[in-house]
């Protein structure tokens, strides 16, 4: 009998579901402090919307990425969650381009986020990396393939999408 409860001890959490309570505590940090330039979602027409706006010359309508995508962004350089959460945390207190792993375009056009995170405590960093990291399901390469789907998608002239910044590589 003990080495079944064990063996579901460890197998359990791999089923297990995001907190409810962390999930609503991470969504009311980023209303509060997130959303004023974050929008929580832009499906990839109205991406492409504000993208041809911005070939055009136009000032594009949003003050900063969307979070679906910021979240797919930095899934695809941190997959597993607590290194997201540590990369998110650091990030929000500390903003650096050379550490960010936004598309370059992406910094061109809105530069680099405040350092909001230093008005929040280690607690309301942890649950907004949380909710961030929960709410939003797939990967970088299945909304660039959706985003693609019509048109050049946004990495411009034959850049790679998947490939991080120079100044911010891995080695």
């Amino acid at each position: 009998m003990k080495k079944t409860f064990l063996g579901l001890a460890f197998v359990l959490p791999i089923f297990a579901t995001p907190s409810e309570e962390l999930m609503k505590k991470g969504y009311e940090v980023f209303k509060r402090s997130c959303s004023a330039c974050h929008v929580e979602y832009m499906s990839h027409k109205e991406m492409r919307q504000v993208r041809m706006k911005v070939m055009k010359g136009e000032k594009p309508p949003i003050q900063a990425p969307p979070m679906n995508m910021v979240a797919l962004r930095v899934k695809y350089f941190y997959p597993e969650e607590d290194e997201f959460t540590e990369f998110v945390k650091d990030y929000i207190t500390e903003p650096m381009r050379e550490k960010g792993v936004c598309m370059p375009m992406a910094f061109k056009l809105f530069g680099v986020m405040p350092p909001i995170g230093k008005a929040l405590s280690e607690e309301e960093k942890e649950a907004v990396a949380y909710w961030i990291y929960h709410r939003y399901k797939g990967s970088w390469e299945e909304m660039m393939k959706k985003f693609n789907k019509h048109g050049r998608g946004m990495h411009g002239h034959g850049k790679s999408i998947m490939e991080r910044p120079a100044l911010q590589r891995k080695d």
